[in-house]
């Protein structure tokens, strides 16, 4: 793993100036910047992992105030699956996540998140046809960000009744039990964060 941990401008462009475009607050932008992040600014090439961790829990605590920081961050990184299919990198990714499939997916976790930062490391072990444990090095103090990630991205691979647990997460690592039903050629990404849209597609829960 690098020794310092960076998030890459495009993952910042998917989640803030593309899937948030129009919904941030100015008072969640004012937060934002004293954390370090100006959306309204060209942004910098690359941004602190415990900064980016920060961005995300004023994000989650301002626009989903009602909900706990586990379910904000969830919709969070769905959210962050709408806004990459937007950017050109996300586009041709999302393009052959729909040619793969769900377990091919799985299979490039580590490469997938790669294109967004410079320290992801995955290992996935199968426990069925469409069963699979996946083991993340580093997923920060919000895990269910990259759950959010993880249930949308397989919804573009075709993945349909996705559910997903959390399990010896560490503070750090975590693995995500991962299972699904019969793939779909149809299936899309969960509308804008739309929690009705997750409940109806799949499920996460804390072991």
């Amino acid at each position: 793993m690098a020794d310092e941990l960076l998030i890459f401008e495009q993952t910042i462009e998917a989640l803030y100036l593309r899937a948030l475009h129009g919904r941030l607050t100015p008072e969640c932008k004012a937060r934002l910047r004293q954390a370090g992040l100006d959306v309204d600014q060209k942004l910098r090439p690359a941004y602190a992992f415990d900064a980016w961790m920060t961005f995300l829990r004023i994000t989650s605590e301002e626009l989903f105030p009602q909900l706990p920081l586990e379910q904000g961050t969830w919709k969070l990184g769905e959210s962050y699956i709408e806004g990459f299919r937007e950017t050109m990198l996300g586009r041709a990714v999302l393009s052959l996540l729909r040619v793969l499939g769900p377990r091919r997916t799985l299979m490039r976790a580590t490469q997938n998140f790669r294109a967004g930062n410079n320290y992801t490391e995955s290992k996935l072990r199968e426990l069925g046809p469409t069963q699979f444990e996946l083991w993340m090095n580093e997923v920060g103090p919000y895990p269910a960000f990259t759950a959010g990630i993880i249930h949308a991205g397989l919804r573009v691979a075709g993945a349909q009744d996705i559910v997903i647990e959390m399990s010896g997460y560490d503070g750090h690592a975590c693995v995500y039990r991962i299972n699904w039903s019969e793939a779909s050629v149809s299936s899309g990404v969960a509308g804008s964060g739309d929690s009705k849209a997750a409940s109806r597609s799949g499920s996460i829960s804390s072991l």
